[in-house]
């Protein structure tokens, strides 16, 4: 019985000198790799978040473009209501003269 024991004793023992190091090795790898791992996250954050910050500058310069455009439309609309509104006066003073003209010619 005590040779059972002292045999798996020493299985013990080589399994140990065997697979402890490789385990511990695996251990290293992993951690390395983790590292390089949140290295690569943080730098894709990071250049996701540039990304982001100039398509919002791009959207608020062309939402100020399209704000602007907006405004210059609806000046040139009330203009041209204006202008019609002149156009209008001046016909209607144009045939009051004529009719005048034709007044006076007839008399």
């Amino acid at each position: 019985m005590l040779e059972a024991w002292e045999m798996i004793r020493h299985v013990a023992e080589v399994l140990g000198m065997i697979f402890l190091p490789i385990l511990g090795w695996m251990l290293l790898t992993l951690t390395q790799h983790s590292k390089k791992i949140i290295l690569l996250e943080e730098r894709v954050n990071e250049t996701i978040s540039k990304k982001l910050s100039s398509l919002e500058e791009s959207f608020e310069k062309l939402d100020n473009k399209v704000d602007v455009n907006h405004d210059l439309i609806n000046k040139i609309g009330s203009n041209l209501d204006r202008m019609e509104i002149i156009l209008d006066d001046k016909y209607h003073k144009l045939d009051t003269i004529l009719e005048q003209v034709k007044n006076l010619s007839k008399k």
